[in-house]
């Protein structure tokens, strides 16, 4: 028994020195995994950055085809003409039980997409409050209808209450799809401000290092490009949202499904754009010296416009002064190389700018996105720019005085 005891406690003990071998040379292993991993991290980020926002994850809606709900209705009228042999009162009974199973679904389906916008980190105030008040209406009519079906006495009329639910509530083929549409509009919008918020950091770094004699034209380009996407793609989004707000459940089995899928296909465009958005801004990997000037050394001096962004708010012509149309949607951004980019209510414009020493401003030809909007009212704003002989900043507030008229801009 003793020299078994012993033969066991030596397999125990070489059991156990393995064991912790083993335990070592895992751990490491995971260490030496560890530092090459957090080694190819630092190596790979650019202190000197900018960070760009990510882009957000945009799926598409399918058309909803809502064959279950007309089989329901096909059943019911079966029931009225068919069923001989069931009473007036069962019959009742059965199409109030149909009724109130399908308003019950819908309601459930718009409590639920109701809380997950509720629960939205992406979205702002409004937006929730525009869709829970879409999702409130349709819930408050569902109950509503639940109510004068639940008090029918006759068996015909009740039957058309509930058939109004496929009329009057198309919540599967029609409200939830639009619901889910405006969220993912409502989301790359979003993203489309945090990018403007990163196109002044992105042009901080691009004027910085112009001031060290280095050739950032690629660099700058790709920024002038960005904005002029962003802000044609910004136009897209808002004429999108108002072609998705305006679906209707009369639209179901018409244009819906065209709608739909004319949506997921510009929201794919929006998003490729957005994407190609964040590999551009970032600082390539080599900026060479700009040819005659040393590191340091530039002669170029950033004017009192550079890196600024401005809100076109109103315009005085002859004493009269007329606010400025689409609110907030004409910006004007200035560049340190003395170029200009701007949004309006339809395509983005960019051009060049020259200041003189006694706050004369000229601005050169703009160049334009080709997107069609009626009633833009871009071409007299461009125009207004092009006669542009003045400017004067004051406090928050930038005047640029024209052949013909006086605009008031706010610093955005």
């Amino acid at each position: 028994m003793g020299k078994y005891n012993k033969h066991f406690t030596h397999y125990i003990t070489n059991y156990i020195s393995i064991q912790i071998v083993h335990m070592k040379k895992t751990l490491i292993t995971a260490l030496t995994i560890g530092i090459t991993f957090s080694s190819l991290s630092v190596f790979a980020y650019k202190a000197d950055d900018v960070t760009i926002p990510s882009t957000p994850t945009i799926t598409p809606i399918f058309h909803i085809e809502e064959h279950n709900d007309e089989n329901n209705e096909k059943h019911s009228k079966r029931n009225i003409r068919g069923d001989r042999e069931v009473s007036t009162t069962t019959l009742l009974t059965r199409i109030k039980a149909s009724g109130e199973k399908l308003i019950r679904e819908r309601l459930n389906s718009l409590n639920t997409n109701k809380q997950i916008i509720e629960g939205s980190k992406s979205l702002t105030a409004e937006q929730k409050t525009a869709l829970i008040t879409l999702i409130t209406n349709n819930s408050t009519g569902l109950t509503a209808l639940g109510v004068s079906i639940a008090a029918g006495t006759e068996a015909s009329s009740t039957k058309a209450l509930v058939a109004s639910v496929y009329t009057n509530f198309r919540i599967y083929g029609i409200v939830i799809p639009q619901i889910r549409l405006q969220k993912r509009i409502y989301d790359l919008q979003n993203h489309s401000t945090k990018l403007s918020e990163t196109f002044l950091k992105v042009q901080t770094k691009i004027d910085e290092y112009k001031g060290k004699g280095k050739d950032v034209s690629v660099w700058q380009k790709n920024l002038d490009d960005s904005k002029i996407l962003v802000a044609n793609n910004m136009n897209t989004l808002a004429n999108l949202l108002t072609t998705v707000a305006a679906l209707k459940p009369v639209n179901y089995g018409t244009s819906s499904k065209a709608t739909i899928e004319s949506a997921n296909a510009t929201l794919k465009v929006v998003l490729k754009d957005f994407n190609s958005i964040k590999k551009n801004l970032h600082k390539p990997n080599v900026l060479k010296n700009t040819p005659g000037k040393v590191g340091g050394n530039s002669t170029t001096t950033p004017t009192v416009l550079s890196g600024t962004s401005w809100v076109w708010v109103s315009k005085t012509v002859q004493g009269a002064v007329f606010p400025a149309p689409m609110g907030g949607k004409f910006v004007l951004s200035f560049s340190n190389n003395n170029r200009v980019v701007s949004t309006t209510d339809c395509n983005g414009i960019a051009g060049t700018y020259t200041l003189g020493a006694t706050g004369t401003l000229s601005f050169g030809s703009f160049m334009a996105t080709k997107m069609f909007c009626e009633g833009s009212q871009e071409q007299s704003y461009s125009q207004a720019l092009s006669s542009a002989t003045a400017y004067k900043i004051e406090g928050s507030n930038l005047s640029i005085t024209t052949s013909t008229s006086t605009m008031i801009f706010v610093r955005k």
